[in-house]
């Protein structure tokens, strides 16, 4: 019997210690939902060598800060890999094409990944 009873009280903490830990998770996705997504405008033209480091800074940044984002790309004429690169990140869900966007008139971060010398700066 009192074997029983040392198994329902058990029984009872882990129920009630998922319950909170349950209710904590539902109310961080909410507040997380709440947040406004931060849009970043990449502007491409052979930007190979330095898109898919930036692409990655970027997701990282995101992760550690908890902002969530969402990153578009322009590309004006790559003749490098650069389209390629660009078609393996929208695959994995990482990019997508201004023309995809939902609200093209958002405001956005610019940055001009073109001029190779100077993204550092920005991101």
């Amino acid at each position: 019997m009192e074997e029983l009873v040392v198994w329902l009280l058990a029984a009872y903490g882990c129920s009630s210690l998922l319950v909170t830990l349950a209710n904590r998770w539902i109310s961080r996705m909410a507040v997380r939902a709440d947040q406004s997504c931060v849009h970043y405008r990449l502007l491409l033209g052979n930007s190979e060598q330095v898109l898919e480091y930036a692409v990655r800074r970027l997701h990282a940044r995101s992760y550690w800060s908890g902002t969530p984002i969402r990153i578009s790309y322009v590309d004006y004429g790559s003749t490098d890999d650069t389209c390629g690169i660009t078609a393996v990140l929208k695959r994995a869900g990482c990019l997508c094409a201004d023309e995809e966007e939902e609200v093209a008139d958002a405001p956005a971060v610019i940055v001009d990944l073109r001029h190779t010398d100077e993204w550092e700066r920005v991101i």
